[in-house]
């Protein structure tokens, strides 16, 4: 079959399109047949080393596909039925992966299999991020930072759908797109006053803030008010000394009962993914190039089979 392997750790020209070995399902396992993959800012980072994964890997976390096989009785999934959820820290850049079937959950009516791919780590991050760790009710004030981004622009949503009044960040270019997610204050995070900039809207500072990046993490902190928690899956940031603000760091649970829930309001669509740029299989490095280059609108797909 085809896949992506990277056998040493660098730019994007490692990602090589290779002939590899078809993967056999463990006991208990599905084997997928991926239409889709999403591609985000953890594949660069394990693609540069910085996570210690063993050489060679197929990249891919997270991908859409039909089930074509599995091992044992009790994988929960039928032959033929599309799903999709985070498969592992790798194994989704390629025409088949075998994967855990906890992990994975029916693909929403709303979603093509082309799109479904880029949608499992950043939609249920972004849900652990706004219903777990803050717990945002109705009427309460939040803060979304990078909301035109992958995990933003999704967690701008969730909350929104809650009934909280979200303020978001982002680039003067995404103020628009933010827009039309259903965000009324749209503050520009390049500049040096934004926090204020926060707090001219909200004058004691907002409830709660999810923080999408390492660099807006600490004025995220500035722009929540004492007795808040600003949350974020992201390293970095810190709280100034006499602040009594929560900071929170956290990783999503990523399993597929939780997508699973989830497919109600990608259905009713109160939650819309953005994809903002679609490669095929074998320009990898392009869309790798494309996500580190940052400031996109939404997440960025693979497409490796069409079904």
């Amino acid at each position: 079959m085809r896949a992506i392997l990277v056998e040493q750790f660098g730019g994007p020209d490692v990602l090589r399109l290779r002939d590899v070995p078809l993967p056999q399902p463990q006991p208990g396992e599905v084997l997928v047949r991926v239409n889709s993959a999403g591609v985000g800012p953890w594949d660069a980072a394990q693609r540069q080393g910085r996570f210690g994964t063993e050489l060679p890997y197929i990249p891919g976390f997270e991908c859409a596909g039909t089930v074509v096989g599995k091992s044992g009785d009790d994988a929960g999934f039928h032959d033929g039925e599309p799903v999709y959820g985070y498969i592992g820290m790798g194994g989704a850049y390629a025409d088949y992966v075998a994967c855990r079937p906890d992990r994975l959950a029916p693909v929403p009516m709303a979603l093509a299999l082309w799109e479904a791919g880029a949608l499992p780590v950043d939609l249920l991050t972004a849900d652990a991020g706004i219903h777990d760790v803050l717990a945002v009710q109705r009427g309460q004030t939040v803060l979304v930072t990078a909301a035109a981004g992958g995990l933003g622009h999704l967690a701008a949503q969730l909350a929104i759908h809650v009934g909280a009044h979200v303020i978001a960040t982002a680039g003067r270019d995404h103020h628009n797109f933010v827009h039309k997610l259903g965000v009324t204050d749209v503050i520009d995070h390049y500049e040096a006053d934004w926090p204020q900039r926060v707090r001219e809207i909200a004058p004691d500072g907002v409830d709660a803030a999810l923080s999408t990046v390492s660099a807006t993490t600490t004025d995220a902190v500035a722009a929540t008010r004492d007795g808040g928690a600003v949350a974020t899956p992201a390293p970095g940031g810190e709280i100034p000394p006499g602040r009594r603000v929560q900071l929170l760091r956290y990783q999503g649970p990523m399993d597929g009962r939780r997508l699973a829930r989830l497919a109600p309001i990608l259905d009713e669509g109160t939650v819309a993914l953005i994809i903002s740029a679609r490669f095929d299989l074998e320009d990898a490095p392009a869309a790798h190039t494309e996500v580190e280059r940052g400031h996109t609108r939404g997440k960025i797909v693979l497409s490796v089979n069409d079904d």
